[in-house]
């Protein structure tokens, strides 16, 4: 099965190597190939919905706030009057806090719900983690400076690829997870393959990331073009959202075809 042609990006050297790996699992009829390839199918349909997923909306309109917010006077009273609760030195952790609160949905995905506030959170770690400048804790309470500086167009840019790059690394593992589950009907059997997902998961991680730098060559443009002076409204979040997983569908279908 090592060798057995995979529909998931088959043509890509990363995706080689994933999908080689995760066939060194053998168990009776069950195929590597059918969870990867039920993996892409159901990527690609769901990416079509993202842009109006309202956890989605919201994840993307917490980094858009958080950008903003450092181009105000008053950056923390900016955000504590529009709702998005932080403590007076814009602490790691009370940005985490407001990001959890604020990414909330009514009639959305649940799953979704769950990947999009870890993907905004990670990319909100990611940030800081990049321009600290002390060797102090995360969660140190004199992290505001760093906040202050993410009101440009290339700092908004940095944390949308991350969080690109975080969402679709969380949405891959957890389709591969459930068409695997939906397919392997022993515990113990499972449990193997999971773990051999598992070893791949910095490969699965390096190659959403690269594929990720496609958000790159818009979003700076974006936020300068749309958050000015005011906030962009739902229309403009989501007119940004669809681009971005259309270039994503498109990388996805592009190399799927092996072009």
């Amino acid at each position: 099965m090592g060798h057995e042609r995979i529909g998931f990006l088959p043509h890509t050297k990363q995706w080689r190597a994933i999908a080689d790996q995760l066939s060194q699992y053998n168990e009776g009829n069950v195929s590597v190939a059918q969870v990867i390839n039920g993996t892409l199918e159901a990527t690609k349909q769901v990416y079509e919905r993202m842009p109006y997923d309202e956890s989605v909306n919201k994840a993307l309109a917490f980094i858009v706030v958080l950008s903003f917010s450092a181009k105000q006077e008053d950056q923390v009273g900016f955000l504590n009057e529009h709702g998005y609760f932080v403590d007076s030195n814009l602490s790691l952790f009370s940005i985490l806090s407001s990001a959890q609160n604020f990414i909330s949905t009514d009639f959305g995905s649940l799953e979704t719900n769950k990947l999009a506030k870890d993907a905004v959170m990670q990319a909100i770690i990611d940030y800081k983690k990049g321009h600290e400048t002390n060797q102090l804790s995360l969660f140190h309470d004199s992290s505001q400076p760093v906040w202050e500086t993410v009101g440009t167009g290339s700092a908004f840019c940095e944390m949308a690829r991350s969080f690109f790059a975080s969402f679709t690394e969380r949405q891959i593992k957890y389709y591969i997870e459930r068409e695997a589950a939906s397919r392997i009907d022993d515990y113990d059997a499972l449990t193997r393959f999971n773990t051999q997902l598992s070893s791949q998961a910095k490969a699965i991680a390096d190659h959403t990331f690269e594929i990720s730098k496609l958000t790159e060559s818009f979003a700076a443009g974006w936020f300068n073009k749309n958050a000015s002076d005011s906030l962009p409204d739902r229309k403009e979040i989501e007119g940004f959202l669809k681009l971005s997983f259309h270039k994503l569908r498109e990388e996805f279908r592009r190399e799927a075809d092996g072009q």
